[in-house]
This record gives structure tokens, sequence and C-alpha cells, in this order.
């Protein structure tokens, strides 16, 4: 799985620097996956569309916001409905969908969370999903850690 994870990373960003290197050099990887998609800049007044990347178990996953995905695929993860079609479920879905799972990981996203994948927890439950339990958060704003706990569930 490892060796498959490495090679489609390799495949989408054959000369891209260390992943780890800088924050900015993460955006620029997202910079350059929204330039080979033939999306504008992230911000831009043409922009409708994120990008997110979510590192786990030496494996990398692009995710990006159904709107615009030509590479669309069902999140069948337990997640809100807004959550559901934006580029960290994207991310997160391709991970559950490879068997990665578990650990330490690490989500970064061309813009800043919106409220149903941050403080409503969409983000956090996927996470609890992959039984990851430690998520680096890294947006334009800023990097934070949280530690992944189980997602609240709403009393009907």
């Amino acid at each position: 799985m490892y060796e498959q994870c490495l090679q489609n990373y390799i495949i989408i960003y054959k000369n891209s620097q260390n992943r780890r290197e800088k924050t900015s050099n993460n955006f620029d990887e997202l910079a350059n996956y929204r330039k080979q998609l033939g999306l504008p800049p992230a911000g831009s007044e043409t922009d409708r569309s994120t990008i997110a990347k979510l590192e786990i178990s030496n494996c990398a996953f692009f995710g990006i916001n159904s709107g615009s995905n030509p590479y669309s695929r069902k999140v069948t993860l337990k997640v809100n409905p807004i959550s559901k079609t934006h580029a960290e479920a994207d991310a997160f879905q391709q991970a559950a969908d490879a068997g990665v799972r578990g650990g330490k990981a690490r989500l970064i996203v061309d813009r800043e969370l919106c409220a149903a994948c941050g403080i409503r927890g969409g983000v956090n439950s996927m996470a609890w999903q992959l039984g990851i339990e430690e998520l680096e958060i890294v947006t334009p704003s800023g990097t934070k850690m949280i530690t992944v706990k189980p997602p609240k569930r709403r009393r009907g």
C-alpha cells in the first residue's frame, strides 16, 4: 500500500520539494495542483474551488470540492451534508478507500475551514473515522493541532 501511495504522489508531483520543509511550500504544492487542474489561483476573483491535502502514514491525498472535481468519488464517510461536498472530505475519503488509517496526520487547506468542517466538527468526525489520534491543520491563517475526539451526535 505504501508503494502505491508513494507512486501516486510521485506521479502528481514529480518535481515537488520536501513536503514538510516549510508551510509556504505546502501551499505551493496546492497551487501547483490547482494549475494542473486548470483552476485559478486560490483567493483570486474567479476562484470557486478549495484544494486540500491529507498526509497520513507516508501517503498524500489531494482533495478538491465536488463542484470542481474532475475525479468525482462518492463520500461514504459519515459527515454532515455540507462537509460531504468539500475538498477535506474528498481527501479523507481517498485515504479511507486506500485503507490508510490511524496515528498522526496533517491536513493542509488553501482556504480557511468553513463552520461545518471546523467548529461544527466535520473534519474531526472524518479524522475519528480513520482512527487518527492527532491532526495538524494548516490553513492560510496558521497551524493548529487538534486531539481528535469522538464526534458529537445530535439527539433526535
